[in-house]
């Protein structure tokens, strides 16, 4: 089994334990660190990363891109 293969199977195992309460915003962001906020962060931003590519989701054009489209 690939990597890659391995890394989503366990990415969607994860999904599979979520529940929506797991994004009601009880992290208390507010509270954290600022290296707990980095880390938070990070780890946020590589989820999407990763969420796009296996689901092969386009990203979103930023606002200067449409206006260069006019």
């Amino acid at each position: 089994m690939s990597e890659e293969k391995f890394d989503r199977d366990e990415f969607n195992r994860v999904l599979a334990t979520l529940k929506p309460e797991d994004f009601d915003g009880h992290t208390e962001f507010h509270r954290f660190t600022p290296e707990e906020k980095l880390m938070w962060l990070s780890q946020i931003a590589q989820f999407v990363v990763e969420a796009r590519t296996w689901r092969k989701v386009p990203k979103e054009q930023s606002p200067s891109n449409d206006q260069n489209a006019s």
